[in-house]
């Protein structure tokens, strides 16, 4: 995979990982990072973030969330998705 191709995951975490500015985390160190989506709660306790952009960024973003969310996550799914050229930003989905 070059360095142009665009990579999307869906990747839910589970743990104590609302009611914890986890969403907010998320989209903070995304700040700088040329990746777009969405990140969410979901009704069974987990958050979802659905990212895409170059591969770099996108685990670039990962690396961040996992170490200044440490103690927050129990597990992490990662299900590769097809790119849908999302644009805008990571933000938060209500």
């Amino acid at each position: 995979m070059d360095s142009d191709t665009t990579l999307r995951y869906q990747v839910r975490f589970l743990g104590r990982v609302q009611g914890v500015g986890f969403r907010m985390t998320c989209v903070s160190l995304a700040e700088n990072l040329s990746v777009h989506g969405t990140v969410r709660n979901e009704h069974d306790g987990s958050v979802l973030l659905d990212v895409e952009g170059v591969p770099a960024e996108v685990e670039r973003l990962l690396k961040r969330i996992q170490r200044q969310m440490v103690d927050n996550i129990q597990e992490t799914l990662v299900d590769e998705r097809p790119p849908s050229k999302q644009a805008g930003g990571l933000r938060i989905r209500y």
